[in-house]
């Protein structure tokens, strides 16, 4: 475990001395998902699944609107992968006449939560905990929770994780100007936890069992055989940087692509059957921060199939502001 606390953020303030930029780190740990029953082929994967609302240390105030900001950062990046889930609002009125005062969540039984929700699995979760520190030329935000998937058809645990998700900033010799945008930026309490959220999910979607190959036949969707792109794992974008998105699927459909919630609706050309391609060039100022990659193809119908490049997250290089020069 990291040293946590006044030791640490003074150990970081002495070191942080020693140098003349700035400084802005992003936890790029990785998150180790435990798998215990793949999608496979033939294994009868869930098809309806539930987010339940997450846990908390009821302690504390914040940690109540962290696990809000959790819980629909999550949904919103879990409902693209080949489960039918239900709305949050929809969990929340169904559990309404189950819960009851003192009872935590993850003490109701599994047998109560399929009469009352009728899904075939959960996502249990929790903040275990949360940070949001900002003294000096030191800020700090972090989210430490774990989730877990569970067949309520055979209480068995399909995948879990626990992990910590941390974004550190220190200005190093500042301007005046610069040390109040960042103090500014992190004391926006949920907008930071939101940005902690959103990195921590996108961390583990890629390693998510995800069933969708095994639902085309069943609701008739486009097929995606596979997209590809252009950008690497630690390559920040720049201004006048093309992304270039190609997509292999099914032929004379409509194909399009988005930058997470940035830039969406990004048409695709067909320049061959089944091969579809777009291209997006970054502009200064584009506010991109490990935003996924994620390719559409639609038919006349308006079913749309939809597949996320897995090997990198798109990430806009953001620099410092240069100091003014002494006269």
């Amino acid at each position: 475990m990291k040293e946590t606390g006044p030791y640490r953020i003074k150990k970081f303030a002495c070191s942080a001395a020693l140098t003349l930029a700035v400084l802005t780190l992003t936890n790029c740990g990785k998150a180790r998902v435990g798998i215990y029953h793949d999608t496979g082929k033939n294994w009868d994967y869930p098809e309806t699944v539930a987010v339940l609302p997450f846990s908390y240390d009821s302690s504390l105030d914040q940690n109540k609107d962290t696990s809000l900001i959790f819980r629909e950062a999550f949904f919103n990046y879990f409902s693209y992968l080949g489960y039918n889930d239900l709305a949050l609002d929809t969990v929340d009125l169904k559990l309404k006449p189950i819960i009851r005062t003192g009872v935590a969540m993850n003490d109701i039984p599994n047998g109560q939560l399929v009469k009352a929700l009728g899904v075939d699995a959960v996502i249990r979760g929790g903040i275990l905990n949360a940070t949001n520190f900002t003294a000096g030329i030191y800020a700090e935000t972090s989210i430490e929770a774990y989730l877990e998937m569970i067949d309520l058809r055979t209480n068995k645990v399909l995948w879990n994780t626990k992990h910590t998700e941390l974004d550190t900033s220190g200005i190093l010799t500042p301007s005046l100007v610069d040390l109040i945008d960042d103090q500014a930026n992190n004391s926006k309490v949920n907008e930071a936890y939101s940005r902690v959220a959103e990195s921590f999910v996108l961390k583990i979607l890629a390693k998510i069992p995800d069933p969708a190959s095994l639902r085309h036949n069943e609701v008739r969707l486009p097929r995606i055989e596979y997209i590809e792109a252009n950008i690497k794992g630690n390559n920040k974008l720049q201004p006048n940087d093309l992304i270039y998105v190609s997509m292999q699927g099914e032929s004379d459909l409509v194909g399009h692509f988005d930058i997470g919630s940035f830039k969406t609706g990004i048409p695709m050309k067909e320049v061959s059957p089944g091969l579809y391609t777009g291209s997006y060039r970054i502009k200064k100022g584009d506010r991109i921060d490990n935003a996924l990659i994620i390719a559409s193809l639609s038919t006349k119908n308006g079913l749309t199939a939809k597949k996320f490049y897995k090997k990198a997250l798109a990430t806009k290089e953001t620099r410092a502001k240069a100091l003014p020069e002494k006269k």
